[in-house]
């Protein structure tokens, strides 16, 4: 029952922003997302998540990473977090001379910081990481990315959908630029389960190769 509700309002969502990507969902390549999250509560301000990734692109007919990753968050003064990542990534590689899936690690560390009001609730995250492979010499990206994100607290429904900004800069690499945009709407099946439903429209601004953009649907179902 709450499933069905739930995503009938994601698809409400959803329908009201996709014609302003139409233009691009055309040329763009279709990418799939889902994951599985653990996650626990060590105290009151310390949580730790650990989540496994599958990931499908061109149009969801190859495969292309698995992904292991653990979370830590840190929260020292109310809505005030320090996040800190680690990534285990198996990649597949089938563009140019040297093809396969390749092993490669990727760090992160962030700050979030919470703001509410009548009508939203706003977060702001800064973050820094660097994604390094483990098989081949000077394969690397270190990012800086910034995601602001606002909750609309004027609809009722009991999980408020969530619509979001995130910007990529490349500080060291190949000097690529991203530009992310999504919807994302939670669905609690019980106290301790949900299910977490995304669209996102990403657009890569490349530097030495011809620009691109994807369109990804992301499912998350996670546990405590």
């Amino acid at each position: 029952m709450y499933i069905i509700k739930g995503l009938n309002q994601f698809f409400i969502f959803f329908v009201l922003t996709l014609p302003s990507n139409f233009c691009f969902a055309q040329s763009s390549e279709l990418k799939g997302w889902s994951s599985v999250e653990y996650g626990f509560d060590i105290n009151e301000v310390l949580k730790i998540n650990l989540s496994q990734h599958f990931r499908l692109k061109e149009d969801l007919s190859v495969i292309d990473t698995y992904i292991t990753e653990s979370d830590i968050s840190f929260e020292p003064i109310k809505k005030l977090i320090f996040l800190g990542q680690l990534r285990y990534y198996s990649r597949n590689d089938n563009f140019g001379g040297i093809q396969g899936f390749e092993n490669m690690m990727r760090y992160r560390f962030g700050i979030e910081k919470k703001l509410n009001s009548n009508k939203f609730n706003f977060e702001l995250r800064v973050a820094y990481q660097n994604r390094f492979s483990l098989d081949r010499e000077s394969r690397f990206k270190k990012r800086i990315r910034i995601r602001p994100l606002i909750e609309l607290k004027m609809i009722d429904w009991t999980n408020k959908p969530k619509i979001y900004f995130e910007y990529f800069d490349e500080i060291k690499g190949n000097e690529q630029k991203v530009y992310r945009y999504g919807i994302s709407k939670k669905i609690n099946t019980n106290k301790s389960q949900s299910i977490t439903l995304r669209y996102l429209y990403q657009k890569y601004i490349e530097k030495y190769s011809s620009n691109s953009s994807a369109n990804i649907i992301s499912i998350k179902y996670s546990f405590n």
